[in-house]
C-alpha cells in the first residue's frame, strides 16, 4: 500500500500518503530505455531459466518419486539446497567458478544461476503431484502397449498439467524477480531489471522507483491469479 500509493506523487519526493495523484512517474519508467532495456534481460533470462528448471525439473522429480536408487536422498537434497543455502552463498559460489573456468558474465551465465535457484520449485511441485498419481496408471498404459516416452507425453503429462502450470508460473517469478544472484552475475550489457532499480535507488529517491515496483506487484499478483485460475492449489496434490 505504502509502495503503491507513494508511486503516484506528483512532486520529486518519495513520500506517502502521495500529495496529490499523477502518474508522472510510471511514464517516465516506462519511457527510461535504462529500465526498459533491463526488463527486457530480465524477460530473457526468466523464459530461459523456466524451460531449463522445467527440462531438469520434471525428469528429475519423476525419478524421485517413482525409482528407489542408491544416494537418492543426497541427489533430492542436492536438487533442494537453494533453498537453503543463502543466496549470497551462492552467487559468490558461482563468481568463484566462473572466474576459474575464464567465463565472462552473460546472458547465458545470468541464467544459469536462475535454473539453479528455480529448479528446487519445480521439484517440489511436480514430485508432489507424481506421487499423487496412482502408478496403476502407467501400467495399464504400458499394458496396452505404449512405449515410456508415449506413457509420459500421453498420460503422466497431462495427469500432472495443473503442477506444471504451477511450476511454470512461480520459476518465472524467481527468476524475473531476483537480484541477489544476479548481482554477481551481470555485466554492464546483461543488467536485469531487480539490479537496475537498486543501482537507480543508491542515487536517485524519487517516486519512479516506486512506479517500477508498483509495476511489479501487479505483474506478481496478475501471474498468481493465473496460477490459481489454472491449477488451484487443491488440484496440484489430487
Amino acid at each position: 500500500v505504502v509502495v503503491v500509493g507513494a508511486s503516484f506523487e506528483p512532486r520529486e519526493l518519495l513520500r506517502f500518503p502521495p500529495h496529490g495523484i499523477s502518474l508522472h512517474w510510471y511514464a517516465m519508467a516506462l519511457e527510461s530505455s535504462e529500465f526498459v532495456s533491463a526488463a527486457r534481460t530480465s524477460l530473457i533470462v526468466a523464459v530461459l531459466a523456466t524451460l531449463g528448471a522445467l527440462l531438469l525439473g520434471v525428469p528429475s522429480a519423476y525419478a524421485l518419486a517413482r525409482y528407489e536408487f542408491p544416494a537418492k536422498n543426497l541427489v533430492s537434497g542436492v536438487l533442494n539446497s537453494p533453498l537453503i543455502v543463502p543466496q549470497l552463498v551462492i552467487g559468490v559460489a558461482l563468481l568463484e567458478i566462473l572466474a576459474v573456468l575464464g567465463i565472462a558474465a552473460s546472458v547465458f551465465t545470468l541464467t544459469l544461476g536462475h535454473i539453479l535457484i528455480a529448479l528446487p520449485y519445480v521439484v517440489r511441485t511436480i514430485h508432489a503431484s507424481i506421487l499423487g498419481l496412482d502408478p496403476s496408471v502407467e501400467e495399464a498404459a504400458s499394458n496396452l502397449g505404449a512405449s515410456r516416452p508415449k506413457i509420459y507425453a500421453t498420460v503422466v503429462l497431462p495427469i500432472i498439467r495443473p503442477a506444471l502450470y504451477s511450476s511454470v508460473l512461480f520459476a518465472f517469478l524467481i527468476s524475473f524477480d531476483n537480484a541477489v544472484i544476479s548481482l554477481f552475475l551481470v555485466s554492464a550489457r546483461t543488467t536485469t531489471l531487480p539490479i537496475a532499480m537498486y543501482t537507480y535507488v543508491q542515487y536517485n529517491l524519487d517516486p519512479t522507483i516506486a512506479a517500477i515496483s508498483s509495476m511489479l506487484i501487479g505483474l506478481s499478483l496478475l501471474v498468481l491469479f493465473i496460477a490459481n485460475k489454472m491449477a488451484p492449489i487443491e488440484r496440484i496434490h489430487q
